[in-house]
Formats: structure tokens, sequence, C-alpha cells
């Protein structure tokens, strides 16, 4: 359940070239416009367009206002009758689900496509929402993400530190690593650290032994559901020495949306 979840929020769905992600039409009469992804729920919220918004899936709880609309499903079960009921005029997607695809074709509404496996597929998010919607703004939020980043590479660049990201920790000891082709990689990179992690798939699996091997100069364990000391008795309990491990707590740390800022704070705040 875990890796579905996790492939979810992130993102992680195989793109489908064959489908433009952004066919700009006209947003005069797009006023109910159905949300699957919390990383696009978050960019919608703040980007001014939010009033748009009718439904949104079930994993998107940021913001609070998010509760106020319609729970459309999920990205792997969406609610075709519900989404039918609101009369919407979009869907908007992270990933490809053709379903949905095909529903906006029987319906003859744009159907979006979008992606935020890397950072660059955020600010290319951004750029995609303030295409489609005048009211749309992202400039303060990518301003302050850039110069947080910039100025955090000043700092670090020198260092060269080697940072492992744990995205999950499993009851038989194996680890969920956030690797390259991910947008930690980018956040990673960006500081001017460097991601610890095979170079195998975006999220490999490894083993206590392969943590060992690695030996980072720092281990950030990721907490999206406030679990705190448990993860490190967790990691203690593999044999594991926990004296350059952190935890990250937090509902974003998943998430690479509206509350990236945050997270590299976070990163950051971990290293120090």
């Amino acid at each position: 359940m875990i890796s579905a979840v996790l492939i979810f929020l992130t993102g992680c769905a195989e793109k489908d070239n064959s489908n433009p992600v952004i066919q700009i039409e006209s947003s005069d009469s797009d006023t109910v416009a159905v949300v699957f992804g919390p990383s696009l729920t978050e960019m919608f919220y703040i980007s001014g367009a939010w009033n748009r918004v009718a439904g949104v899936d079930r994993f998107s709880t940021w913001p609070a206002q998010a509760e106020e609309l319609a729970v459309i499903g999920d990205f792997l079960t969406p609610s075709m009758e519900m989404i039918i009921a609101l009369g919407v005029t979009s869907i908007h997607i992270v990933g490809t689900n053709q379903s949905l695809m095909d529903l906006s074709h029987r319906l003859d509404i744009p159907y979006y496509q979008y992606s935020f496996d890397r950072l660059d597929d955020v600010y290319e998010s951004c750029a995609n929402l303030e295409q489609l919607y005048p009211e749309a703004d992202f400039s303060v939020f990518t301003e302050e993400l850039n110069f947080t980043i910039d100025s955090l590479a000043a700092v670090f660049a020198q260092e060269s530190l080697e940072v492992m990201i744990v995205v999950h920790l499993s009851e038989d000891g194996a680890m969920t690593l956030a690797g390259k082709d991910t947008f930690y990689f980018d956040i990673i990179t960006a500081i001017g650290c460097v991601l610890a992690a095979p170079d195998t798939g975006s999220y490999p699996a490894v083993s206590v032994e392969g943590i060992l091997a690695i030996n980072p100069d720092y281990v950030i364990i990721l907490d999206p559901y406030n679990a705190g000391e448990n993860l490190l008795n967790h990691w203690r309990s593999n044999g594991l020495d926990d004296t350059n491990v952190s935890i990250l707590s937090g509902n974003y740390v998943l998430i690479p949306g509206a509350r990236l800022k945050e997270l590299v704070l976070g990163i950051i705040q971990c290293l120090n």
C-alpha cells in the first residue's frame, strides 16, 4: 500500500508523450475543475485560481479548504458519477488515467495532464496553469523557492556532503530511498550536496547491508505520518547507527507542491 501511495503523492506516473500535457483553451467557461494529485491541488490553491476547483482526490488534504470540496475518489479509482454530477468543465491530473481521458472526450471538456517527478516539472506546471488561467500567478512562489535554494548553495557547495533520503522503512528491514530522476535529487544537488543512493531506479529499495555500503554523511528519514521516535527505533533495530540520522516530519515531505520551500528548509535543518 505504501508504494502505491508514494507513487501517487509524488506523481511518478509514466508520461504519455502521445498526448500534449497542456492544450490551451478558453478559461472563461472553465469554472468547475476537478483535480487529481495533492501536488496539483496545492498549486491550484496558491495560484489564485482556487475558486475554479470544485473537487479534489481523497489524498488532497492540504489546504484545509480542500475539505470543503467534493471528494472525487483517487487516481486509481476516480468517481465518474461524482465528476459528472458536478458538471465538470475540466479535468486536471498528475500522471495519465485512460478512464478520465475517455470521460473528458465523452463530456467534450479539456483534460490536462501534469508531472511532478522533477523540480523542473513543478516549474512547468506553474507555467501551464498561468497560461490556462489569467488570474494564476506563481511569481512569488518561484522567486522565494529559487532564492532559498541559491542561498543555501552558497553555504553547502564547498562541502559536497553525501545525503541519503529514506522515504520508507519496511518491516523486513528494506528501505526505499530517493534516487535520481526525482525532485529530491534536484533539491539536494541544487544546494550543493550529493544524493547518496544507488543508480538504479527513481526510488530504489535497499537492504541494511546496502545502507552500510553507501555510508552517507547524513541520513534523513521522511516521516509523513509523524511517527517520530518509532522510526528511529526501527532504524536502530536493524543494527544501524543513528548518530547522523534525522527525522523530517510533516504531511508535506512526500509532496512536491506549494510547500517545497518548507521541505528545502527542513532538509537543511537536518544537516545542521
